[in-house]
Parts: structure tokens; C-alpha cells; sequence
């Protein structure tokens, strides 16, 4: 790695855990990913690049020393860019980065027009949870009135669970409702987004009143 660094006058930080790496991107600004298939199992990588992806729009190339078809299958599906294997050339590795970052230089990424002429009630668009409002239209939350900052997946997770109030939903049935997946085999990035929007809801997250957990069976909001 550092000689990757050295020659193509990149700065690289690296990271032992996904955690961390999670942690190290939500605080600073990273132009790609580099991931390592053999330091971190595949259901915690399938996890961590569900939860990235979203909000990383930059290159996430996965390397592994002897990747399987379904490895490759798998985390094509979580939409990383690359699935390499560790004897690739690093002058072959740069070239590639290089021409990753390029591509995602070309694109632009703008947010749909409002037409505030046509818009309908905002209480129709609301539901309230206690002292929470989630305005499906303004894609906002508010909690006791002051905002609340989710991700677009934590938002849609909390949607999904808000239009079934009261339904104890699955871990299957939400990864299926809200990502669209259904082949990839894990279930974490459920647990991992109900964590985060307890932190950020919850007036105690370790003693949820509304982001219930449904022991053995999964979730529900009430």
C-alpha cells in the first residue's frame, strides 16, 4: 500500500475493522475504497457496503487473494465497482484507480426538482410516532420539533416500518422491502440501520419504546 501511495502521490489511510472504516469515512472526505476480502469476512463486508454505498459516491474496488463466484456474485450486488485479486499488478491496481476516480469525476449527482406548485397537504404526507414526525414528502424527521439527520436508508427503513405500524416485520422482509435484496444472505445491515435510528429517535436506545425489537422474529415500530 505504500508504495501504491508513494508512487501515485496518494495519501492512504488504513483500518483493521469495518467499524472503523465506517467511522473514518462519516468524518472525512476519501476519494475510494479499498477493501480487503481476507481481513474481514464476507457477511461483515455485504453489511458494510450496504450501509456505505448510499452515501459513498466514489469508487469501492474489493480485493481478495482467491475470489469465488459467489463472493464476486454477492458483492456485485451491494454495488461495489471491483472485485480484484491480490497478484494484480500495482502498476495495473494504480491505472485502475486511476481510471475509477476519473469516472466518478464524470458523473454529477443533482436532486430532483420540487414543484412546490402542485404540493398537497403536508399532513398528508406525515405520520407521527410520540413526539416524532416523519414527512414522507419532504423526506424530513423531527423530534420534538428540532430535525433529525438520517441517512436515505435509515429514512426509508423508518418509512417502511412506519406504513406497517404495529406489524412485527422480519429482518428478511425489511432487507427485501427496502434494499430490494433478497439473495445476499445477510440480515446484519437491518440490525446495524435499527441501531443507528435508535440513537438518533430513541430517547434511551438501549431501552426502546418504539423501535421494538421482536425477540426471534425481528421488528416493529409502535
Amino acid at each position: 500500500m505504500q508504495e501504491l501511495a508513494s508512487i501515485n502521490h496518494w495519501q492512504i489511510d488504513q483500518t483493521t475493522t469495518a467499524t472503523s472504516a465506517v467511522a473514518k469515512i462519516a468524518q472525512a472526505s476519501y476519494a475510494a475504497l479499498l477493501w480487503d476480502l481476507d481481513t474481514i469476512n464476507l457477511e461483515t463486508t455485504l453489511a458494510t457496503m450496504m450501509l456505505l454505498r448510499p452515501e459513498f459516491h466514489h469508487p469501492i474496488l474489493v480485493w481478495v487473494q482467491a475470489p469465488t463466484s459467489r463472493q464476486s456474485r454477492k458483492l456485485f450486488r451491494a454495488k461495489v465497482d471491483d472485485v480484484l485479486v491480490k497478484t494484480t499488478p500495482l502498476e495495473v491496481l494504480a491505472a485502475l484507480i486511476q481510471q475509477r476516480l476519473w469516472l466518478y469525476d464524470q458523473i454529477t449527482l443533482e436532486p430532483a426538482p420540487i414543484n412546490n406548485a402542485h404540493e398537497s397537504p403536508v399532513n398528508q404526507h406525515q405520520i407521527q410516532i410520540a413526539n416524532w414526525v416523519i414527512d414522507k414528502q419532504k423526506v424530513s424527521v423531527t423530534k420534538d420539533h428540532q430535525p433529525v439527520l438520517l441517512t436515505k436508508k435509515e429514512f426509508q427503513l423508518l418509512s417502511y416500518l412506519a406504513d406497517h405500524q404495529g406489524q412485527v416485520l422480519s429482518r428478511d422482509q425489511l432487507l427485501s422491502g427496502v434494499w430490494g435484496y433478497d439473495e445476499l444472505g445477510s440480515s446484519r445491515i437491518v440490525d446495524m440501520h435499527i441501531a443507528h435510528l435508535r440513537d438518533k429517535l430513541e430517547d434511551d436506545d438501549q431501552n426502546p419504546q418504539h423501535l421494538l425489537t421482536v425477540r426471534g422474529f425481528g421488528y416493529k415500530l409502535i
